[in-house]
């Protein structure tokens, strides 16, 4: 009779704890290279929230009307900015303003084309207010757009006469408005608007 060859019991501990191995790797590495997607997925999106932000506040800026500014319903201030630490119950900074162009074709919605817009941080929310109409009454409460979570500060910074206030109550334009912020797990950022010559130079004289 033909002796059979076959593996030992040793053979097959050894052969079993090496597929176990090369499973627990292998498990090791997609979990990684899953965390790693998800945390770029998130950044991604966090990327396109900032950026979407910045484009909002670009508009808002670029469009700003010279109508002079109403906080919560009270009567018109001579300012045609506000901005200042903790307006509208911010937890850091926060700015007010009346912008153009906000379309109404046809004017056929019972408002006009200007909008009263505010941003504030508040609970960790980048937060934009506006109101239906531009001279909102007392008991009227403002809309609130989520632009950004997660942010842990919100500066903004005024550049007139070669330096930056953190404060803005004249009658005239700033030159050019900064915003800093920061995110959680995403990073500070800094973006400087600057303001046409002809609205703050038009204002001013």
């Amino acid at each position: 009779m033909q002796r059979i060859n076959g593996f030992t019991f040793l053979e097959m501990l050894l052969a079993t704890a090496i597929f176990a191995m090369v499973g627990l790797a292998s498990v090791g590495i997609l979990s990684n290279v899953t965390q790693s997607d998800e945390v770029s997925q998130q950044r991604l999106t966090n990327l396109r929230q900032l950026q979407q932000t910045m484009l909002l506040l670009e508009r808002d800026l670029m469009q700003i009307s010279a109508r002079r500014v109403r906080i919560e319903g009270d009567p018109p201030k001579q300012e045609r900015l506000w901005g200042e630490p903790f307006l509208l119950d911010s937890e850091d900074h926060g700015l007010s303003f009346t912008r153009q162009g906000w379309r109404n074709p046809g004017m056929l919605l019972p408002r006009s084309e200007l909008q009263a817009v505010a941003y504030r941080l508040q609970d960790g929310q980048l937060q934009r207010l506006f109101t239906l109409y531009v001279d909102a009454v007392n008991d009227s409460t403002p809309q609130q757009q989520i632009l950004l979570t997660d942010v842990e500060s919100f500066v903004v910074s005024y550049w007139y006469n070669d330096k930056w206030e953190e404060r803005w109550h004249h009658q005239y334009f700033p030159q050019a408005i900064r915003i800093q912020l920061t995110q959680l797990g995403s990073g500070e950022y800094e973006r400087v608007f600057i303001l046409p010559d002809a609205l703050w130079r038009g204002v001013e004289g």
